[in-house]
């Protein structure tokens, strides 16, 4: 796994704004090779993980399996039912063939296959909007909300939020097929030719209770569809080494497909409505069915981009690179529509739309490195980062059907060193960096019959910040990493047409402080015994914001959100022993415990207090639990 930070774009595939993970799994080899790893734990966990590969024509044809089961129950009890959320259960296949005819040509190909099917996330209710006149309303046939409300939320924090009461099957599924083939040839010992290409089939499945109750007032379905939403790739690279320059140029293009006929965001809302002549005489307070059906969707990106590596003087590195990227945006819907009951057809609530447009922008990287000595070297960057604009396909006023594309400027200059004395080795990275954001995009939940959520650009902010990163081994018994990041993130204006001024709210998702600290203590034994380690993982982060509207601004509808919006902070511990190449042997075992003081903690939530749903939600993070992993090698 690698990890990059700030924009990427001018090396490699796709443009992103906030830096990339890559993960990059193990190729075959020459070597006959593997390993079967099985793990089993609290909540009935059963983990199966294997790899198998090796060469079935030396130096030319190499071939590896793998394969990954991971099954637990639900740590979470729905009452409703009887049944558990939470709950884990992950199939996934991975093979790999790779073809060496010459020594300056090589293709790779890998096909994988994935199929999630889980009981979905139990949240449960945080609290409600005690003054939201829909809970007080009432008819003959329909008591009011309220009570049942209170009496939910008494039960649920009474309970606590291991076990739930919510009235709306839930579910989790994903299933993923695709193929991904890159062709290498070294036309000379400098310069290579690289194509990549892949394609993708898959479907995605959710179906979750938002307002965390046995009562109808929002529950959301996104269901798995017939067809298959596929994507495809293509890329190619030529790269070139020439003494004190290193160059890259590319080439990248990318399709997405949706197809048409697709039901999305098909819901149940508890409404109060008005009378429609004709159809309702008396109004309507209830729940309503109200869904989208999409007329499909076409997402494209084409880019060419470089970047080169130049060394003028030992020791220096300067860095320059540009991407130009243009993005396609097409869908189109057959409109919102309702079912309420008593009328045996659905009512339009929204028009039919169709929507595309094209995105421009040109991306850059502008880097110098100067490496004082082999342990030591200072650099600096700036470059700037793009996110693609788009369309709401399911928003109710057009006004909102189109939101700009967000962009990034960053700037970063850092320190990264080793040094050591005797037995003690030392690594110190520090990162100070300055993300300057226009346009940035949010999502915000609208107070509107039928729901409607819609991505709106808050006009700009930035985020200011510090990255440690520490690592000290006293010898070969003792060893600890620390990562910190401080982040001062905030807005140079927001302002919301429905909200106000949200310029003094905490950006989302962005947690003021993370500190990561990992000990280990390794036992000293002889060979023959094996390798015996304990180590720790200490995780805290700091109070973090879930929706945009996160404080009080003087609108009497964002003070409302405000309860809501946000999370304490906490401190997660996880403990785990090891012990490699029992006595002797490729045998290795493990026993572990995540959350090892039952830390209670929310990690989402749905924040509906300002709409006429008038609730929020919470999901919360794992329990303390238990496992043993034992694991061949060969």
């Amino acid at each position: 796994m690698q990890v990059l930070k700030g924009p990427q774009g001018t090396l490699f595939g796709r443009n992103t704004t906030g830096g990339a993970i890559l993960f990059v799994p193990k190729r075959p080899t020459n070597d006959l090779d593997g390993f079967f790893n099985f793990r089993i734990g609290e909540y009935e966990r059963r983990d199966v993980e294997f790899a198998v590969g090796g060469v079935i024509v030396p130096d030319k044809v190499m071939l590896r399996f793998a394969g990954q089961f991971l099954n637990r129950e639900g740590f979470t009890k729905n009452l409703f039912n009887d049944s558990r959320t939470d709950a884990e259960d992950t199939k996934s296949f991975r093979v790999s063939l790779l073809l060496t005819p010459s020594e300056r040509f090589e293709n790779y190909t890998l096909f994988e296959y994935t199929s999630i099917e889980e009981a979905g996330s139990g949240a449960s209710i945080g609290g409600f909007t005690a003054t939201n006149p829909v809970f007080s309303a009432s008819t003959p046939t329909q008591p009011p909300l309220l009570p049942q409300l209170t009496a939910a939320l008494a039960a649920q924090q009474a309970r606590g939020p291991r076990i739930i009461d919510v009235d709306f099957p839930l579910s989790n599924g994903f299933k993923s097929r695709g193929v991904l083939n890159s062709t290498t040839l070294d036309m000379t010992d400098d310069i290579s030719l690289k194509n990549i290409f892949s394609y993708r089939w898959y479907q995605m499945e959710t179906n979750y209770d938002i307002d965390g109750t046995d009562l109808p007032i929002l529950n959301v379905s996104n269901p798995f569809q017939g067809n298959w939403i596929t994507q495809r790739t293509e890329e190619i690279q030529l790269r070139g080494n020439f003494d004190i320059v290193d160059v890259v140029a590319g080439y990248y293009d990318e399709r997405n497909k949706s197809p048409a006929g697709s039901v999305g965001f098909d819901t149940v809302q508890y409404v109060q409505l008005p009378p429609i002549p004709g159809l309702l005489p008396a109004g309507y307070l209830g729940p309503i069915r109200a869904f989208v059906i999409s007329g499909g969707s076409l997402n494209t990106s084409k880019a060419f981009y470089g970047e080169a590596n130049l060394r003028p003087l030992d020791g220096l590195t300067l860095t320059a690179g540009i991407r130009r990227t243009k993005d396609f945006r097409s869908t189109s819907t057959e409109g919102t529509k309702i079912l309420i009951p008593g009328i045996p057809f659905p009512l339009p609530a929204g028009a039919p739309s169709a929507n595309e447009a094209t995105f421009n922008a040109t991306t850059w990287n502008l880097a110098a490195l100067y490496e004082f000595t082999p342990d030591l070297n200072a650099y600096a960057t700036v470059r700037r980062g793009y996110k693609s604009g788009g369309f709401n396909s399911t928003a109710l006023n057009p006004a909102d059907q189109f939101f700009r594309p967000e962009t990034v400027t960053d700037y970063e200059i850092g320190i990264k060193s080793k040094w050591g004395s005797g037995d003690w080795a030392i690594r110190a990275n520090l990162d100070f960096f300055y993300d300057d954001y226009k346009d940035i995009q949010r999502f915000v939940n609208l107070n509107t019959i039928p729901a409607s959520t819609v991505t709106r650009n808050a006009a700009a902010g930035n985020i200011k910040g510090v990255d440690v990163d520490l690592a000290v081994a006293a010898g070969s018994i003792f060893s600890i990493d620390l990562k910190y990041t401080y982040l001062d993130a905030e807005y140079d204006e927001y302002i919301d047409p429905g909200l106000g001024d949200l310029s003094n709210s905490r950006f989302p998702n962005s947690p003021k402080h993370q500190l990561n600290v990992t000990p280990r203590v390794s036992i000293p034994t002889s060979d023959e015994i094996g390798k015996i380690s304990i180590q720790s993982n200490i995780y805290y982060q700091s109070l973090i914001a879930f929706d945009p509207v996160n404080r009080p601004n003087g609108n009497p509808v964002a003070a409302l959100s405000v309860p809501g919006a946000t999370a304490p902070g906490y401190t997660r511990i996880d403990l785990r022993a090891d012990w490699h190449d029992i006595m002797d042997t490729s045998l290795s075992a493990a026993i572990f415990v995540k959350n090892i003081t039952d830390k209670t903690y929310i990690v989402g939530g749905n924040n509906q207090l300002p709409t006429q749903f008038g609730t929020v939600a919470y999901l919360y993070g794992e329990p303390q639990m238990f496992g043993v992993e034992f694991r061949f090698d060969f």
